[in-house]
């Protein structure tokens, strides 16, 4: 008898850790099994290289009737483009050009001070398959988001994510985010969360 599927089982079962180790609460908006339609799917901690940041991200190429499907779910929650003045992208400095930094030099995320509503916090996209350093997110300007939940301030979201380092404004300084990116040009969709 030979079994054959057009599924890695390895990568079902990497992906059902993350998810488990994320909890349910952080991750309620990913799939929640891995299927041939996921192109990519990242973890990283790495509280020097990613300067203090804990995150998950996962990239679907898939129909556009998918999308349409997302943004009816989530259509009580703005969609943001990237050049809104209340959007704050979590260490916006790093790219795939500035990866050896100096652990102790003076970095932090920019931020705009015309925000007239709530500042919003986004990933830095900048180790994605789609990752463009063309804009702040280190995604095409073409990418919109939705952000499903996010919390700023202390609470300990993660014990892997030193609460007396931060490289975020202040008004954002420590907290998490989660959300979907997506691309309606390429049909793309990344969900992401990040803590830090």
């Amino acid at each position: 008898m030979i079994l054959h599927s057009c599924i890695d089982l390895s990568k079902d079962r990497n992906y059902t850790n993350y998810l488990s180790y994320f909890g349910d609460s952080l991750t309620s908006h990913f799939p929640k099994k891995y299927t041939s339609m996921i192109t990519d799917y990242s973890y990283s901690v790495d509280t020097v290289g990613h300067f203090n940041t804990e995150e998950f991200n996962l990239t679907l190429i898939k129909e556009k009737k998918d999308i349409n499907e997302i943004k009816l779910m989530y259509n009580n929650n703005k969609v943001y483009d990237i050049n809104d003045k209340c959007i704050i992208v979590v260490n916006d400095f790093l790219d795939n050009n500035n990866l050896i930094l100096q652990q102790y030099k003076e970095y932090q995320s920019k931020f705009s001070k015309n925000c007239d509503d709530n500042y919003v916090v986004i990933p830095n996209f900048w180790s994605n398959d789609y990752a463009d350093n063309a804009t702040k997110s280190k995604l095409d300007k073409n990418f919109k988001y939705i952000i499903i939940d996010s919390k700023v301030g202390e609470n300990v979201y993660s014990s892997k994510i030193n609460y007396y380092k931060s490289y975020m404004p202040s008004i954002v300084k420590h907290g998490y985010s989660k959300g979907i990116a997506f691309n309606e040009k390429e049909d793309i969709i990344i969900y992401w969360l990040v803590l830090w």
